[in-house]
């Protein structure tokens, strides 16, 4: 279903980094695109989904050129989510991630997130979930590649808990007027897999744009499409930005 990022990886040490993520992206922008085409499944529902960050720069450095860059950011989130007929709170979370930066291509990343969902109504579940994973990212020509590959472990309480693999492949692009960006469309196609079930269960794709507010505040705004159980979900996607400066 999805490509074997460190086995293709492992075969060829010697190849640069510039040179080596482009093949796996354009994979990955092949996938994404797949999904986009796929039919909703029957049972399918309409959900909102909302997320505000707040992200602030712990540690700052400049680089070899005097730009000043984060080595260490933290970001702090919280999540809600609505659907069925009469608009309920189908799920709330909160967490924070830390990431840090190695390099221009790599960030190394781990965070922890409480949910507590009413997916099925008047069938709640609450969960803590630890993340760990690392970051790729690439420029070519005004398209930035960013491959997050992640492995998380779900503490789900009356439930056996979990252990999945994570991969989120994004591609996005500046539209520009007069040397300044107006927004930046974007694609994303993330793949949950099972290590217990030893088999992919969830599958989100997201297509839209970003659009800065000012020197702090930006917003994305895309069409989501999840597909997973109980029933797969197609929906509006709002996440606002905050950052200190």
């Amino acid at each position: 279903m999805r490509s074997d990022f460190l086995g293709y990886f492992a075969a060829f040490p010697g190849l640069r980094m510039k040179h080596y993520l482009l093949p796996f992206f354009f994979l990955g922008f092949g996938s994404a695109t797949a999904a986009l085409s796929q039919t909703p499944q029957p049972g399918s529902v309409f959900q909102s989904w909302n997320e505000v960050q707040l992200i602030v720069p712990v540690v700052r450095s400049k680089d070899a050129k005097g730009k000043t860059v984060n080595r260490v950011t933290a970001t702090f989130n919280g999540i809600f989510r609505l659907g069925r007929k009469d608009v309920d709170l189908v799920d709330r979370r909160m967490g924070v991630m830390f990431d840090f930066r190695v390099n221009k291509y790599l960030s190394v990343i781990t965070g922890a997130l409480y949910r507590k969902d009413e997916i099925v109504k008047n069938a709640p579940h609450t969960e803590t979930r630890l993340d760990f994973g690392a970051i790729l990212s690439k420029t070519w020509h005004d398209f930035l590649f960013r491959d997050r590959n992640m492995y998380e472990h779900r503490f789900r309480n009356g439930r056996s808990d979990t252990n999945l693999y994570r991969q989120r492949i994004q591609i996005s692009h500046p539209v520009k007027h007069a040397g300044k960006v107006l927004f930046s469309p974007f694609i994303s196609e993330e793949g949950y897999y099972d290590l217990g079930a030893r088999s992919w269960v969830q599958n989100e794709f997201y297509a839209g744009i970003s659009r800065s507010i000012n020197r702090m505040t930006s917003i994305d705004i895309a069409y989501l499409h999840n597909a997973s159980k109980p029933a797969n979900v197609n929906g509006l996607s709002l996440n606002l930005k905050i950052t200190l400066k």
